[in-house]
């Protein structure tokens, strides 16, 4: 599926330090994949702000997510429940200094301004759980989902640039085929592959290097390195 960030500015990198820290699903890098919500929330930042309206779009999907990294753990709210709204309560309401939870990525339904009038009733106990999620439940569809560690965006990248993720795989069964080959360390061998001219090819893709197998681009680093002598 497509996911989109909506923001009022441009970066090349994404940091999650200066996320807001109590949002639904805590700290972390927010999408949706509903486009029309990440234009609206680009424009209220841009009346709040200034800037301009910027659009990132991403290709998401988890089963290729947790191909890319396995350890990931993920939380998916499929819509609004009990189990959500006290995750969300808790990421709202977490003072500062107290710990995230344990999840890397977090899907589920927006907890919106106008909801947080009942968070304080059911935080104060004026209100039960049942009729919290009752009186919520009905609005509009809506849906995040936030990238709460930098595991999670290195594979959100990784999944977005493949020849990226293709490239570092290739480099690492290089490495390792040479320091067997050799008889040297990890770091040397490492060093060799990422000095050869070998690596300059893999890391323009134009060369189109990338997309052979790993041992025939090892055949090349192979002469290469025995011409160099």
């Amino acid at each position: 599926m497509k996911i989109y960030h909506g923001t009022n500015v441009e970066f090349g990198v994404i940091d999650l330090k200066i996320c807001p820290p109590n949002r639904d699903f805590g700290q972390g890098f927010y999408c949706t994949n509903i486009k029309k919500h990440a234009i609206e929330r680009a424009e209220d930042k841009v009346d709040e702000e200034g800037g301009n309206v910027n659009i990132l779009e991403y290709e998401f999907d988890f089963d290729e997510i947790a191909k890319i990294n396995p350890k990931l753990k993920i939380k998916r709210f499929e819509n609004v429940c009990i189990e959500w709204a006290q995750f969300v309560m808790f990421n709202r309401l977490r003072k500062k200094g107290e710990q995230l939870h344990e999840y890397d990525i977090v899907e589920g339904p927006v907890a919106d301004d106008k909801m947080f009038r009942q968070f304080r009733l059911l935080a104060d106990n004026r209100i039960k759980l049942n009729d919290f999620v009752h009186r919520i439940e009905f609005r509009e569809a809506t849906h995040q989902i936030a990238f709460c560690t930098e595991e999670s965006l290195d594979a959100l990248l990784d999944y977005n640039e493949p020849s990226r993720y293709k490239i570092e795989e290739i480099i690492a069964e290089l490495s390792v085929k040479l320091m067997q080959d050799r008889d040297i360390s990890k770091i040397d061998a490492m060093t060799i592959v990422y000095n050869s001219e070998i690596s300059n090819q893999l890391a323009d893709e134009n060369t189109g290097l990338y997309l052979m197998p790993w041992q025939e681009i090892y055949e090349l680093l192979h002469l290469e390195l025995n011409n160099s002598k």
